[in-house]
């Protein structure tokens, strides 16, 4: 009963601060757990490997991270103390026994040859170090606001106490802002299979950690390059300067060999990470603050129509994306506002800018959306941004609508929802309205409730249009065969 009152009560907050909504429940499957096999991160005999992403690293420290694109370096450098298996189920790493003394208990016996990258033997004091910090100073710290306290038994055994049972514990541990770190006058060091050798806004260079616990037949370097244009990546995958691309939708790739860019030889792997292009709204100029100025946007544009000559596919039906659950509630349903409604608003009366990565395919996307609204007799001026630039935009919130695209891991399903509204849609307040909604999904111990659950939140996210879906894409790696390279 107090699970549900407590959601009736975050119903309400929601309402209260986002407008009025649906109040009921449908049923949808829901999986936390997901096929991850993290020690077959790298399986290569080369001496160097270069890897190129859209985006830049922007920070090695996980409890600091919120984007995909630093998120990938995680298991190059970190370990954490649980991860999954190649079934899917959660299983030990840096724990050689564990047991829950109760339902809120949990005594964690560590392994005795794991070492730091600056060659430190990790202990339980390491290891309770590593939480502490994580729960002061970590981006998504009260997705762990459960943890009471973490007390050391001995040198190699800690106690972690919550608050109330939580049934998704242990899968919460295998999250990457739990890995553990060492914090020594202002370096970070981790247990993972290498270390940090340099990072630049350009690259990101990694050696061999001779001290890894595991077999690591490797490489023994790892460079990590960002380029945003997609096709100056597949340049560089054919020019033979770069052993593996990030961040190909699969038809970009069907593309691209049609080109003659990408071999019909090189190796691609689906990873676990998924992207939704986006119109997305900011607090520039304060226009799209109001919720109806978003619905009027919503209303006034043809989805299909910019997605036609882009994409060659039809836009989305749900707010996230398919693969990550069936969604029911979330679904993205047909505005009611009518153009009287985009008439009688102060849209059409201000000129609207639209922000944008300069790469080909946002500049299209862009242009299509000012060709929309200029019909409908709205004055628009699409204005590109070099990276930088443009993230720096983002992160702000300084603009008044982009073309944007929101990441998603199928790893970390309750983590999308932190993401997506602390960092894609800046919207600390839903965030913190939402906190009670994640303790439920804590306390509830059967699947079928915690589906029904997880919809409902995307559902309230979708129904404030912090964004507009267009397309949901998965994600591809392409690899030359000269490095066998697992990245989720």
């Amino acid at each position: 009963m107090k699970r549900y009152l407590c959601l009736i009560l975050f119903t309400l907050t929601i309402t209260l601060t986002f407008g009025e909504v649906e109040t009921y429940l449908e049923e949808i499957p829901f999986n936390e757990y997901s096929d991850l096999n993290k020690d077959n991160i790298i399986n290569s005999n080369n001496d160097e490997i270069k890897i190129v992403q859209a985006v830049k690293i922007a920070t090695v420290d996980p409890i600091l991270m919120k984007d995909q694109y630093s998120m990938r370096v995680v298991d190059y450098l970190y370990d954490t103390l649980f991860n999954y298996n190649e079934k899917g189920e959660v299983v030990p790493n840096l724990v050689e026994k564990w047991e829950w003394k109760d339902d809120r208990v949990l005594e964690l016996k560590l392994r005795e040859d794991v070492y730091f990258q600056n060659g430190d033997k990790m202990s339980a004091k390491d290891v309770k170090e590593s939480f502490e910090r994580m729960l002061k100073s970590g981006v998504f710290k009260d997705f762990f606001n459960d943890i009471q306290n973490i007390k050391i038994i001995d040198i190699n055994t800690i106690e972690i106490k919550l608050r109330g049972k939580n049934n998704l514990f242990l899968s919460m541990l295998t999250y990457y802002m739990c890995s553990i770190t060492k914090y020594e006058n202002g370096i970070i060091y981790g247990t993972g299979p290498y270390k940090l050798d340099k990072i630049t806004s350009k690259e990101v260079i990694l050696s061999k950690n001779d001290k890894y616990f595991k077999k690591n037949p490797g490489p023994f370097k790892i460079e990590i390059l960002s380029e945003i244009s997609d096709r100056k990546r597949a340049l560089l995958y054919f020019n033979e300067d770069v052993d593996v691309v990030l961040d190909l939708s699969p038809k970009q790739i069907e593309e691209l060999q049609k080109e003659g860019l990408i071999d019909k030889n090189a190796i691609l792997k689906k990873t676990k990470e998924l992207d939704t292009v986006a119109i997305i709204f900011g607090n520039k100029n304060k226009i799209f603050t109001d919720k109806k100025n978003r619905q009027v946007i919503e209303s006034a544009i043809d989805k299909d129509e910019i997605l036609k000559n882009i994409f060659k596919e039809k836009s989305v039906s749900t707010f996230f994306p398919e693969s990550l659950f069936e969604s029911k509630l979330s679904i993205v349903r047909k505005s009611s506002f009518s153009i009287d409604d985009l008439n009688k608003s102060s849209v059409k009366n201000k000129k609207i800018e639209i922000t944008v990565l300069n790469d080909d395919i946002s500049i299209k996307i862009a242009n299509s959306l000012k060709k929309q609204l200029e019909l409908k007799g709205v004055l628009v001026e699409v204005v590109p941004y070099q990276q930088e630039a443009y993230l720096m935009k983002l992160e702000n919130q300084d603009y008044e609508i982009a073309i944007y695209s929101v990441l998603f891991d199928e790893k970390y399903l309750i983590y999308n929802l932190g993401k997506v509204m602390v960092h894609d849609i800046g919207d600390q307040d839903m965030y913190n309205a939402s906190l009670p909604f994640l303790e439920i999904l804590k306390d509830e111990e059967e699947k079928e409730n915690r589906d029904k659950i997880y919809d409902k939140i995307v559902f309230l996210i979708s129904k404030n249009i912090p964004y507009i879906p267009l397309i949901h894409r998965e994600k591809i790696a392409v690899e030359n065969g000269k490095s066998n390279i697992l990245l989720k």
